[in-house]
Parts: structure tokens; C-alpha cells; sequence
């Protein structure tokens, strides 16, 4: 029997389908035809027929559903590459007064749902995977000119342009680093030599999203290739599998979903569960938010529970955790924009009930396979985006009364499962939004079951701790977000510290994970590893020991070297860069602290400020420091 997947797709007014069958590609090609239905005013809607009246358009009247109900408007058919055009136009000439749908679907996902095509289908969703032919493409270059090229893991120093040829024409996907446009530079200098690649090129850009910059490396298409920027964040998160579980519920195709934010894969899949309902989907948002008093606002936007825990170490914790919370409560309470003003359905509830419950299935079955574990990673990144795109004002069914709606039965759900593990013996250390951290002997299945009654939301025991300690803010209180937790399994979890940081040296990240290891004991055991501990940080304050490459620093770049008001460290490292390379908002640079006093910090160097490194190494003894302290204050008779 034929294996015969849809892999692909590209085109607007003509869609050319891209199916694999028995390792080779065979592309069809199908006619392209779409509409867009614009509601209003019958006044208005006769003076858009006299406009379309001049023209070669086709329509009708009709009524069709938006998610409150029937609207009455009129039906526009045209090609796919002149909708959001026209949609544009009628916006320019009617404003407010019409109201548009279905005019900036992405062509390829409203072609797929219409047909009823699916990328990369299974036949159930334990089925594996298909297996393409791929390439992963890592050049180096040096001031422009490429120093050497890694194909799965292999090195090239020589033969470089005959290999990368090679590679591209015998694989489908390229995955490609082009992070300082490497690859660019590349396939440029093949065609210059000889070696022609059918390519186009993009250029590079930084963007905002919630105060936090980002960059986006040039992309590159390669024809009869699927091309997948090695920097994209699903793919670095999920890998492959990943990216085909996100094509597979959103009808876009990979290259597509490895290029764009996790929020707009949601807006995708919600845009492609309204089509197959045949609910309407808005150009524009106008229904954002209701308006409030202030007495209303700040009862509204309270947010989720985070409580403080009290500083110290704890022996034999449990935390809980609510499987995908918010999602959960959509789906659970019905929340949609038009079932908070009154009205009888629940759309968005109805378009994430199927990607909620596809998540928790791999959730379950995650440690089975890699693949099952890489859509459960790609899923969750999608549902934790979910909860945040609802307040999106412009978000295409979110609106910023949702978001207020979902967290306020967050918080109740969360006192419930308060009230209710303290019914059953424990006492609550910690709280955060979603998770519980609990004390005690009581019976942690009765307890999970109970709140499962209770609020409807999936709930599981995440972690059950040998020990964990919550570490104290500057000012004493325990901080909600530092933690050092040692699992029965003989894991760690860890948050907060430098281990965690991007901006820690490999120098500290060393350190703190050899002090795990020497801390990864019983309670009763952590007092005697004081002097184990106190040799590992004499040690690493020898610095000369180290290779220098463990003192190299990441430096996220959040503006442009001429918008830096004050000139730090960042600033100064972005000066002695700019001769070697382009640098934008959004990306990260390394380099070596030289000289922190007069901010000399270079991206290769045989010297460091070694002052500078030991007070980073100071400040990461600190937690274990901790430890240490209060288990010997809890267990005096061992220390």
C-alpha cells in the first residue's frame, strides 16, 4: 500500500499541493476561489452593491453566523490574493459602519479546511511520525566569509560549496542557521562559484511583544525545499515533530509555522474550527473590552494568586499543578466573548476543546516516545498562549473581558484547592497562579480527586520532593519564583537562579551544577556536605583553571547603539562588535568581561576581569549557602 501524506502546500489564487509517495514528491494543482461577507446598515449595504455594481464582481445577499448570532450583509466572491485588499478598501470607504469577515484567512488554511485536507493526517494519535529527508545546515563565517559549514554534525572546511549542494538536493527539509545571515552569505558565494541554488532571500527584522524586543533572522525559501530557520523558537523547543503536530491542527504549513509566534498558530486554529462551523471570522476587532468604572477595573484585573512562601527548607513536599489551567477553564466554564455578554454559545470553548484535550493526551503518554513528548511541548507552548491571546485586543475571538473572566475563576479554583488539601491534612507552603506546594501526611490522591470534583480542571501530582528550599529576597520575605528542589526520583527543579539565567557565564552554570550534584542527599544528610561544598567553591575561585571560553557572557540587545541613553556594558560590547557585524534589537551577543570598571568587554579575549567573576561566583554560592544554613539549624545534632 502507497504512504501518501500532504506535506505542503504554497499559492494563493492557485494552490500547488505538495504529496509524498514512496520517498518522491508529486505536486497537483488546484483552482483557487474565496469570499468575504460585509454586514451593516441596509443604507450602507445598498451603497456597497452601487460600488461593486461598477465593477466585474460577484454577489450575493445572504445571512450567515458570527459568533453572536445571524448577520445579515453581503457575500463577495473573488480571488484569495484580492481579499484583504478589498477588505481594506470597503474599511477605507465605510469605516465602522460595515463590519467585514473572512478577509485576511491565511489562502493555504481556508483551501485545506475547505477541502477537508489535513498535513502530515494520522490515523490515530499514537501513529508515528513520516519520515522525511533532512538536513540541518550550520555555517560559520568570519567578516563575511565562511570559515567552514556543519551538516549533521559533520564538519566541512573544505569542499564546502559541494557539500551543502549535495545536502540540499537530497533532503526535503533544510534547516538552516542563519542567525547572522550565515546561509545567506553562503548560497550567494556558491552561485558566485558555480554552485546555483534556486533561493530567495528575506531580509532580517526585530519586533515588540509584550516590552520585550526580538529578532528574527533573514529567512531563506528554497524552491521544491520546505526551509526552517534553525533559531525558531517551536522548532528549538519541540523539534521537527513539533512543527508537524502545529501544521497538523492548524492547516499552515511548516515553513509558515516555524516562522511566526505561538499566539498567531492559535489565532490559526481558531480561524480554521469557525470555517469548518461556519461561524464568521472578523477583518477587525471593535468589541475589545466593555467599558468599566474604576472600582470595576481593579476588581477585575486582579490577576492570578501568588502568594509568598516563608524562607527555609522543607523535607518530603508535594506540588500539585493544574494540567493547562486557563485553557481548562475555557473549555470547562464555556468562556467566549459572547457567553460573558449574555448569549447562549461558546465558540472559543467549542475551537480549544479538541486542542486542550489532544495536549493532555500527550501529556500522558509523553514518556513513551520522543515524538509523543515533542507534540506534548509544542501543544503546551500553544495553550499557554491561548490564555494570553484572549486579552489580545485585536486577537480575532479574544477580548480583554475573557482574559478578566478566566483569571477570576482561576483564583477560586485555586482557594478551593487551598481549602480542600487542608481538609486533608496539609499545609500549604506556596502558591503560584497554577501550582500548590504542599506539607504534610495526608493522602495526595483522595486530595487530587477531591479538587478534580471540585473545579472540573485536570490536576496532577507534578513532583513529590525529598526536600525543596525557598530561598529569600533581599529584603527577607521568600521569593515566589526562587526555588532549589530535589525530586524522590533523584532529579532536581530548580528556578530562579543563575543556573537558569542566559546571562550567566558557563563559569557559574558549572559550578551551581556540580553543587546539585554534591547536594543530591536525604534531608537528614545535607548538614554534612558543608565541607564537600566549601571545596567545589574554593576550587572554582581559582579562575586561572578554567579555559577562557567559560567566562563568555550572553547580552540580550533590547535597541539600536545610537538609542542607548546610558552607556553600559551591553553599549560597549555592541561598539567593538560593530565593525564584524550587523547587530538589531532582539538579538543576543557574547563576550568577555575585560575591564567591568571601564566597560572593556570584548568578544575574544586571553583576559578577564577577575574581580568581576569572582563576586558573579560569590553570588551563586548563595543559595546552596542557604541550604546548608537551615538544614543544619533544623538538624543540629549532625552538623
Amino acid at each position: 500500500m502507497d504512504m501518501e501524506k500532504i506535506i505542503n502546500a504554497t499559492g494563493s489564487d492557485v494552490i500547488e499541493l505538495w504529496i509524498y509517495r514512496n520517498g518522491k514528491i508529486i505536486k497537483k494543482y488546484f483552482n483557487n476561489r474565496t469570499w468575504i461577507f460585509v454586514s451593516g446598515e441596509p443604507y450602507y449595504l445598498t451603497m456597497l452593491e452601487k460600488s461593486l455594481d461598477a465593477t466585474n464582481y460577484i454577489y450575493r445577499y445572504t445571512t450567515m453566523n458570527d459568533i453572536y448570532g445571524l448577520q445579515n450583509g453581503i457575500q463577495i466572491y473573488l480571488s484569495p490574493s484580492k481579499s484583504s485588499d478589498m477588505g481594506s478598501r470597503i474599511e477605507e470607504s465605510f469605516g465602522s459602519r460595515l463590519k467585514i469577515y473572512n478577509a485576511d484567512i491565511n489562502n493555504i488554511l481556508r483551501f485545506m479546511v475547505s477541502r477537508g485536507m489535513e498535513f502530515y493526517s494520522l490515523e490515530n494519535p499514537y501513529e508515528e511520525d513520516i519520515s522525511l529527508p533532512a538536513a540541518v545546515i550550520e555555517p560559520v563565517s568570519t567578516r563575511g566569509r565562511i570559515k567552514y559549514v556543519a551538516i549533521n554534525g559533520n564538519i566541512y572546511s573544505s569542499n564546502i560549496y559541494e557539500e551543502t549542494k549535495r545536502a540540499i538536493e537530497e533532503n526535503i527539509i533544510i534547516i538552516y542557521r542563519n542567525y547572522q545571515n550565515e546561509f545567506s552569505i553562503l548560497l550567494d558565494q556558491m552561485k558566485k562559484h558555480g554552485y546555483y541554488i534556486n533561493a530567495r532571500f528575506y531580509r532580517e527584522r526585530t519586533f515588540e511583544s509584550y516590552g520585550r524586543h526580538s529578532y528574527m533572522p533573514g529567512a531563506v525559501k528554497i524552491r521544491d525545499r520546505i526551509c526552517i530557520d534553525y533559531d525558531s523558537f517551536v522548532y528549538r523547543e519541540s523539534g521537527i515533530s513539533g512543527l508537524f503536530e502545529l501544521s497538523r491542527v492548524s492547516s499552515l504549513p511548516v515553513e509558515i509555522v516555524s516562522s511566526i509566534t505561538p499566539g498567531t498558530v492559535v489565532s490559526s486554529i481558531e480561524e480554521k474550527e469557525a470555517l469548518k462551523r461556519k461561524i464568521l471570522v472578523p477583518f477587525r476587532k471593535d468589541d475589545y473590552e466593555i467599558a468599566k468604572n474604576p472600582a470595576e477595573l481593579f476588581s477585575a484585573d486582579a490577576g492570578g494568586i501568588v502568594f509568598n512562601p516563608e524562607p527555609g527548607i522543607y523535607s518530603d513536599v508535594y506540588e500539585i499543578d493544574f494540567s493547562s489551567m486557563y485553557p481548562g477553564i475555557i473549555v470547562e466554564y464555556g468562556i467566549s466573548p459572547e457567553s460573558i455578554s449574555g448569549g447562549n454559545t461558546a465558540y472559543l470553548s467549542q475551537f480549544l476543546r479538541g486542542l486542550l484535550d489532544r495536549r493532555l493526551l500527550y501529556k500522558y503518554v509523553n514518556g513513551r516516545s520522543d515524538i509523543y513528548a515533542s507534540r506534548n511541548k509544542a501543544l503546551k507552548i500553544l495553550l499557554l498562549n491561548s490564555f494570553g491571546y484572549t486579552g489580545y485586543k485585536n486577537a480575532k475571538f479574544g477580548r480583554i473581558d475573557v482574559h478578566e473572566k478566566i483569571t477570576g475563576i482561576g483564583r477560586k479554583i485555586i482557594a478551593d484547592s487551598m481549602r480542600i488539601s487542608e481538609e486533608n491534612g496539609f499545609t500549604v507552603l506556596h502558591g503560584v497562579v497554577d501550582s500548590l506546594w504542599l506539607s504534610g501526611n495526608g493522602d495526595i490522591d483522595k486530595t487530587l480527586k477531591e479538587i478534580y470534583d471540585k473545579t472540573g480542571i485536570p490536576i496532577v501530582l507534578d513532583s513529590n520532593y525529598r526536600w525543596i528550599a525557598f530561598m529569600p529576597q533581599a529584603n527577607g520575605i521568600g521569593s515566589a519564583n526562587r526555588y532549589i528542589g530535589l525530586r524522590k526520583d533523584g532529579t532536581f527543579k530548580v528556578r530562579g537562579i543563575e543556573l537558569r539565567r542566559r546571562d550567566s557565564p558557563p563559569l557559574v552554570r558549572k559550578f551551581q551544577e556540580q553543587a546539585l550534584d554534591a547536594l543530591n542527599c536525604s534531608f537528614d544528610e545535607l548538614p554534612l556536605k558543608k565541607e564537600k561544598l566549601d571545596d567545589l567553591k574554593n576550587r572554582y575561585m581559582k579562575l586561572e583553571n578554567f579555559p577562557i571560553e567559560d567566562f563568555r557572557i550572553e547580552f540580550g540587545i533590547n535597541r539600536h547603539i545610537d538609542d542607548y541613553k546610558t552607556r553600559n556594558s551591553t553599549y560597549y560590547l555592541m561598539k567593538s562588535l560593530g565593525r564584524e557585524k550587523m547587530i538589531y534589537p532582539g538579538m543576543v551577543i557574547s563576550g568577555i568581561v575585560v575591564d567591568k570598571k571601564h566597560n572593556i568587554i570584548k568578544s575574544h579575549s586571553e583576559f578577564f576581569d577577575r574581580k568581576y567573576y569572582e563576586n558573579l561566583l560569590k553570588r551563586s554560592f548563595k543559595p546552596f549557602d542557604f541550604i546548608i544554613s537551615e538544614s543544619a539549624n533544623k538538624i543540629p545534632d549532625l552538623y
